[in-house]
Order: C-alpha cells, then sequence, then structure tokens
C-alpha cells in the first residue's frame, strides 16, 4: 500500500470500544454503539432513507383483543411450520409477525441451505423442501431456492391451513398467572389471549418476557465439561497473512457474552438487468482499510463462498477473514430494545453496503477484484420494496433458555442420547467469529468453530420447553436450551422447522390433555410426530415403517414402543393392522393398532408397553419387531440390572450398565481413549483407591467393535472428569488380546503414553493395576494366579484418594458389551 501504515494512534479514529481500533466497523464494533447512533456518522432527524429496517414502531391503535387456541409470536421458518402443524392437528391458531414478512432468514436470502445430512430432515422440514423441489420441477426435496420462492411457500402454505398472521407486531409484556401466560400485549392495541404459546423468535424475547431463565454469549468450557465452547482463535476464516492489528487476547475456553457475528445473506446475480453496487449515505472508505490491507497482502476470498441458486442467482454468505460478517457487533442484539436492535442492523446494512461498493469502486482495490466484484449485483426480482437487500438480518445466535435439558456439545458428539427425541440435527457445530483480537502482533479472528460431528443426534424434547418453575404453557423452538456450541449444531433452518413442528405438536397435545408441557405424556408425542413423518432415530427407516423404542429399560421396568407407517403408495391402505412382538416379552398396546384406511401421503402411529422376561444376565440387549402392511422394523433396546452401592456409573458416551452380585457389564460407544479423545462409559467406586492400592478384574467377554476397542481398569482422580481430570491411567484389553498400559504424563487429561504387552489370546484376561503413590504398574493373567507384566507409569500429581472403575470405549459410533467379573480394590 502506498505511503505504508499508518501510526497506530491514527488507526482510533471512530472506535467504539477504545484506542487501537483499526477501522473500528471491522475490528471491533461492539455493544457498545447500540445505546446510541453510530460514533461514526451523525445523528440524523430526517426521514429515513428507503431500504431494508429491522423496527418501525406501531402507532397507538384501538385496543383490540384476538383469542384463539394457540399463538405463535415470531413468523420465522419455525414459527409457521408450528402454526400449520398446530393448525393441521385442529387447533385455531394466531401468527404474529414482528414484521411484513413470514419465514425469517429461509425467506430472507439463505437459499443455499446449511443442511448437515439431509436424510435426516423428516416431517413438515421435509414437506417444505419438497414444495421447493416441486415448485422447480425437481420432484423430490430440493435444498437451494430463490428468496421469494421459500416466502410463498411459506404464505400459501398457512392459508390453507387457515392460520391468520398479523404482521408489524411487537411485544409491549406478557401478563402472566400461577406460572402460565395469560396473554401478550402488543404495540399498537393487540392483545392475544391464548391456552399454548410459541416463542419462534430468533431472539426468544416472549420468552425472556414471560420470566423463563435464558443465557446469553459463550459459556467457559467448564461449565458443561466442554471442548469448543467459549473463546477460541479461529482456524478457518482467518487471516492467511500477517496484517497490522489491535490488542490483546483472552484465555482459551473462557466464557464471555459475545455472539457470534451476524450479516446479510445477499442474493446475488450476473444477469443483465442486475441493481448495481451504490454508494451508501455515509460511507466511509477508511473503515475498509484492514480489508484492503489484506488485499494488499495478496488474498481475497470474500466470495469464496457465494453459493449456486437457481435461475442464475446466488447466495453470498460470509468466507475469510475480512468479509460480510460484521465481526463483533452483534453483542448488544439479543437484549437490546427494539430502537438499540434498529440502530445495530442498520450499522450492519452500512457496513455490508459499502464492503461491496468499496470492493467495486475504490481505487486502491485491484482492478481485477473490482472487475470480480462490480460483475455482480443484486436480481432486480428480489426483495422490490428494499432495493434488492435482504429484508432480515441473519441473527445466528440470540438467547438461549436454560431448561431441564440442556443442548451440549456432548449430545452432537454422541456422548450422550436423549431419550425423548423431537427431531433430529446433524449439522457440524458452526459458530462464526465473534471478536478481533492481536496475537503475536498480528490481527487475528476470534470465535470461529467448525467442529465434525459423527452423525446425526437426536434434540431433546426438554430443551424447547421451560423449567415447570418457570412456565407451562410455552414451547421455545428456536431459542432453545443450549450450550453455545451445542446451539452451533441445532441453529440450521432445517432443525428450526423441526422443532416447530414438535412445538406445534407438543402444544396441541397439551390443549387435549389438560395438562402442562412439561407433564405432557412423551410416548403419545413421539407417536404424533411419527405419524407427520419425522424422524427420532439414526439411521433413519428403511422403508415407510418406522419404530422408536426406549433405548434401555431395567429388569421388572417397562419399555414404550411406537411404530408408525406412512402411505407412500398411490393407493389407499385399508384394513391395516400394526403389530409389535419380542420374544418372551410381555407386549401391550395402549393405541389403536388397527386402521380402516390410510390415504397416501398420510400416516398413522400406534403404542405399546413391553416389559422383559427375568433374565441371569447383568446386560443384555434384545429386538423388538414392528410389523405392517408388508413391512417390518426393529428396535434395540438394551436391558439393565441395577448398579447397586458402593457403585456408581459414569457416561462419557452412549452407555448402559449392569450388575449381578459380582458380575458387572457395561456397553458403550466411544471414539477412542488417546490424546484428545476421552470417551468412555465406567462402573467405578469413588474415591477407593489409596496410594498403595491394587484392582483387579476379570475381562470375561469383549465385543469387537472396532479392532482398537478397549476394556479394562481405570485409575483417575475423578472418573468422570473425562478430558480433564488428572492422575489418570489405565489397564486396558482389546478384542484381540492385545494389551495396552496408558498413562497421562503430561497431565492435560488425556492419556498420551503406552506401554504394550500381547496376551496371545481373544479370550477371558486378567488385569491387574497396582499403585505406589504417582507410580502405577499394570500386568496380565489368563488364570488370575500367575502375572505378567505390562508396563509401569508415572502419573504426576495424582490424588491420594482415586477412583477405581472398570471401562468400556468402542472405538466406533457403535455400542460394544463387555462383561467384567471378580472386580476388586484393596489398600
Amino acid at each position: 500500500m502506498s505511503g505504508g501504515l499508518r501510526r497506530r494512534g491514527l488507526l482510533a479514529a471512530g472506535g467504539a470500544l477504545g484506542a487501537g481500533v483499526l477501522g473500528a466497523e471491522l475490528l471491533a464494533p461492539g455493544s457498545a454503539s447500540a445505546s446510541g447512533p453510530d460514533p461514526a456518522e451523525p445523528a440524523s432527524s430526517g426521514p429515513k432513507p428507503p431500504g431494508p429496517y429491522y423496527y418501525r414502531r406501531t402507532a397507538p391503535g384501538r385496543p383490540r383483543r384476538v383469542s384463539a387456541d394457540v399463538c405463535v409470536y415470531g413468523a420465522t421458518s419455525a414459527g409457521v411450520i408450528a402454526a400449520v402443524t398446530a393448525a393441521g392437528l385442529g387447533r385455531s391458531v394466531v401468527l404474529l409477525a414482528f414484521g411484513r414478512h413470514v419465514g425469517g432468514i429461509t425467506a430472507s436470502g439463505l437459499g443455499a441451505t446449511d443442511v448437515g445430512v439431509s436424510a435426516a430432515i423428516g416431517g413438515l422440514a421435509r414437506r417444505f423442501y419438497e414444495r421447493v423441489g416441486a415448485h422447480y420441477g425437481a420432484g423430490g426435496a430440493q435444498f437451494t431456492f430463490e428468496p421469494h420462492v421459500a416466502e410463498q411457500i411459506f404464505e400459501d402454505w398457512r392459508v390453507e391451513r387457515h392460520v391468520t398472521v398479523y404482521r408489524d407486531q411487537h411485544l409491549v409484556r406478557v401478563r402472566r398467572h400461577g406460572g402460565r401466560i395469560d396473554a401478550i400485549e402488543l404495540e399498537g392495541g393487540l392483545a392475544v389471549t391464548a391456552a399454548q404459546y410459541v416463542d419462534a423468535t430468533y431472539e426468544g424475547d416472549l420468552m425472556a418476557a414471560a420470566g423463563v431463565r435464558w443465557t446469553v454469549g459463550r459459556e467457559a468450557d467448564a461449565v458443561y465439561r466442554e471442548t469448543w465452547d467459549g473463546y477460541h482463535v479461529a482456524v478457518n476464516h482467518q487471516f492467511k497473512v500477517p496484517v497490522d492489528p489491535y490488542r490483546t487476547p483472552g484465555a482459551t475456553g473462557g466464557g464471555d457474552r459475545r455472539v457470534q457475528a451476524y450479516n446479510f445473506r445477499l442474493c446475488l446475480t450476473r444477469a443483465a438487468d442486475r441493481l448495481p453496487w451504490l454508494r451508501p449515505a455515509g460511507y466511509r472508505p477508511d473503515r475498509y482499510e484492514l480489508l484492503l490491507r489484506y488485499l494488499d497482502a495478496g488474498v481475497f476470498d470474500v466470495f469464496g463462498n457465494n453459493r449456486t441458486m437457481p435461475n442464475g442467482k446466488t447466495d453470498l454468505n460470509n468466507n475469510g477473514a475480512v468479509a460480510t460478517d460484521f465481526v463483533g457487533g452483534a453483542d448488544g442484539w439479543p437484549t437490546g430494545s427494539y430502537r438499540q436492535r434498529e440502530r445495530i442492523f442498520q450499522q450492519h446494512l452500512r457496513y455490508q453496503q459499502g464492503l461491496v461498493y468499496f470492493l467495486a469502486n475504490d481505487p486502491r482495490v485491484s482492478a481485477d477484484v473490482r472487475a470480480a466484484v462490480g460483475a455482480w449485483g443484486l436480481p432486480a426480482d428480489e426483495f422490490t420494496a428494499t432495493g434488492g437487500w435482504p429484508h432480515e438480518l441473519y441473527v445466528r445466535e440470540g438467547r438461549r433458555m436454560v431448561s431441564d435439558y440442556v443442548v451440549t456439545e456432548h449430545d452432537c458428539l454422541g456422548r450422550v442420547v436423549a431419550p425423548d427425541p423431537v427431531g433430529l440435527a446433524s449439522y457440524t457445530m458452526d459458530a462464526h467469529n465473534a471478536q478481533r483480537i492481536v496475537i503475536d502482533g498480528h490481527a487475528r479472528n476470534e470465535g470461529n468453530v467448525e467442529t465434525h460431528i459423527p452423525g446425526p443426534w437426536p434434540v431433546s424434547y426438554r430443551s424447547i420447553v421451560p423449567r415447570a418453575a418457570d412456565c407451562t404453557n410455552l414451547a421455545v423452538p428456536v431459542a432453545m436450551s443450549a450450550s453455545h456450541i451445542g446451539y452451533g449444531s441445532v441453529r440450521m433452518e432445517p432443525v428450526f422447522m423441526i422443532l416447530g413442528q414438535a412445538a406445534g405438536t407438543a402444544v396441541v397435545q397439551a390443549i387435549a390433555a389438560g395438562t402442562t408441557l412439561q407433564e405432557l405424556d412423551y410416548p403419545a408425542l413421539r407417536a404424533q410426530l411419527l405419524a407427520d413423518g419425522a424422524l427420532l432415530g439414526w439411521p433413519a427407516p428403511a422403508g415407510p415403517l418406522s419404530l422408536v423404542a426406549d433405548r434401555a429399560v431395567e429388569h421388572g421396568d417397562t419399555a414404550t414402543a411406537t411404530a408408525a407407517l406412512r402411505n407412500t403408495t398411490s393407493d389407499p391402505l385399508t384394513d391395516m393392522t400394526l403389530a409389535l412382538t419380542a420374544p418372551g416379552w410381555a407386549v401391550t398396546a395402549t393405541t389403536p393398532t388397527r386402521f380402516d384406511t390410510v390415504p397416501p401421503g398420510e400416516g398413522v402411529a400406534a403404542g405399546w408397553h413391553a416389559t422383559p422376561p427375568e433374565s441371569a444376565d447383568a446386560l443384555h440387549r434384545a429386538t423388538l419387531t414392528a410389523t405392517g402392511a408388508g413391512h417390518a422394523a426393529t428396535a434395540t433396546v438394551y436391558v439393565e440390572s441395577p448398579v447397586a452401592a458402593p457403585y456408581r456409573t459414569f457416561a462419557g458416551t452412549q452407555a448402559y450398565f449392569g450388575q449381578r452380585g459380582d458380575t458387572l457389564a457395561v456397553a458403550a460407544a466411544g471414539s477412542d481413549l488417546w490424546t484428545h479423545a476421552d470417551e468412555y462409559g465406567a462402573i467405578y467406586r469413588a474415591a477407593a483407591a489409596g496410594p498403595a492400592a491394587a484392582l483387579t478384574v476379570r475381562v470375561a467377554s469383549q465385543e469387537a467393535t472396532s479392532p482398537d476397542a478397549r476394556a479394562g481398569l481405570m485409575l483417575r482422580d475423578d472418573v468422570t472428569g473425562a478430558g480433564a481430570s488428572g492422575g489418570y491411567v489405565v489397564l486396558a484389553v482389546k478384542p484381540s488380546g492385545n494389551l495396552l498400559l496408558m498413562w497421562d504424563a503430561d497431565g492435560d487429561g488425556y492419556v498420551e503414553s503406552v506401554a504394550r504387552a500381547d496376551a496371545g489370546t481373544s479370550g477371558p484376561v486378567w488385569l491387574r493395576l497396582t499403585r505406589a503413590g504417582t507410580r502405577a504398574t499394570g500386568s496380565w493373567s489368563t488364570d488370575g494366579t500367575s502375572w505378567r507384566p505390562v508396563g509401569t507409569a508415572t502419573v504426576p500429581r495424582a490424588a491420594d484418594e482415586q477412583d477405581a472403575a472398570v471401562f468400556v470405549t468402542a472405538h466406533d459410533p457403535s455400542v460394544g458389551l463387555v462383561g467384567f467379573d471378580g472386580f476388586a480394590v484393596t489398600g
């Protein structure tokens, strides 16, 4: 760049967060500007310029009161789906839109859907994408679409279901009585009374006004024992070359109240009638100094995530270190007033309008870049009322409810499996950058996380309803209960639609049963969702018949099971019966199982109670089979025997447990026990192993889920502290008979050191692990008498009294069952 870099003190002009800010609206716009006009621009008392806006005050009118069975506040994609679901189940519904449009960001530029695993999208969400496909003649679901097409599909759907929509409705207050919402009052004079409410806003405004517990920002990793929450210096969407920066960073994994960046998802085209990039009001090229320096360093990747949509249009998302995300500018949005949000909205709009104008016109930008950006423009037939700019800001994360079930990375990674699923999520744990910082004298982005997950995972019903003490007639499918990084996998529009259907179904069933959402009969909810095409387990059913059952049941207890059949033929199914069988089990139907007719495209469901027979096994699997209309489907249920004191159980992955006398059994999944993986199921005795303790056990049986599956003995300061607790050493056997003594030599909470031996047999093997202060010795035997060494480990900072456990990790997404006997702890 000609003239070199300006001195640091001159780069803070317009900064909202203090000295040292380079290009305030790029590096750290922050929430301080939410309390007043942008300090870089004078306040204006004149009329607003034409273009998109978030909020314009509704003039006071004559008070009106509307009553309905269900009130949905927020006409996002989830809100529309919740409304049409409830209406389709026979209830009167009022849908309140904050602005003039319905469909949320799905109808406002996000036309290249972040899908994850498309086969995991079921129910009305899939029907939306099938309607998209029908519009374009695709012959099935299609996940790219023009914004106006998406909005029209939502509008048509709500009209078909006779859903009344009131537009420009801004919540003013909530009237509560006895833990319930009685009525909500809107700006302009409208009041709505309903039996049940759904908050489908991105911000969780109704939830907050109703007194439900919520949080904003990023939890520290320690709050939910996560790895990917909190502060993280980005790897992707990061500076690829050094660029002059501004301030100091924090500690990895620490929490704060920052939110990931927002942007407008621009719909672009190269068509001849495209709208050009206009110079926005208040344009200041010095706001893009950081971007210019990045361009001068040889990197232009702003348009690197410009995804193709139908009819020559694209969906431009953020890409690279400095692009369409207004990094640091959204912190004040979730809890801001409507007027504060309008200021933040306009700041985002000015930043992004200025960004594309700068790239297309500034003479300091290379001719190649100017030509590349100038070749694109806004379609003349999209967002015609706002000059081609989307009417809605992409609010990636607002408030998040804190309910009885908080979705965390452990759900996303399959370490825990919710027993009450209402849908599947399948996208990467994805969070955009939250701030710009300085590391080693260079500008860096912080907050972006893109962590792979093993596959679709179930979202708990309890995560979309508040605690009973907070509110009993409100469902929250968007600002649902999750940690920041757990929300990163949930926060995709298909999942919001899936959860919207669950919310709409739940509120209808609560009305019919005269109960609260917290006391709702989950098997009945599951049955209706399955009948309406929802997917509640993975892998998805191979055919039109699905069977979902409780994953585990104790001996003497009863499991619930639900089978659903959708008629995928062109003719009605008549005189059809659903049946459930399980060898030796007592099976009792809890709903009708015979159906006179099932029309094409419709579904039916039936439910049963199933009680396992007596068994001497500590833990075993059983297979339930459903049949109907010539189809069959199965489900696996683990039959557990209670684990008695002094034993306790810990599941750091999907795991099941059992005990019969001195026989213990653990069935567990788990990716690995090595370096940065620490996933296992364990039966343990707390603080049972002193400085001279000896642990012994016989590994009687071990399923070979993987050649590297492991089972055996564990010493650890805290067995429940997976990935964190110190004093960590295990003695493990693989299915082949290979033996491993593994330990945490550097004290980071993961094993990374190993000694090996080979038993030469895949049969039962005895293991012994002894302590001598911070030293641990592993040995093995085939008869429990003659012992051979595996190795000795030095484990720093081991507590005087450690937990002693037997453990299993499958080294695989599937679950491996291992039987132990003779577990003893001495010393």
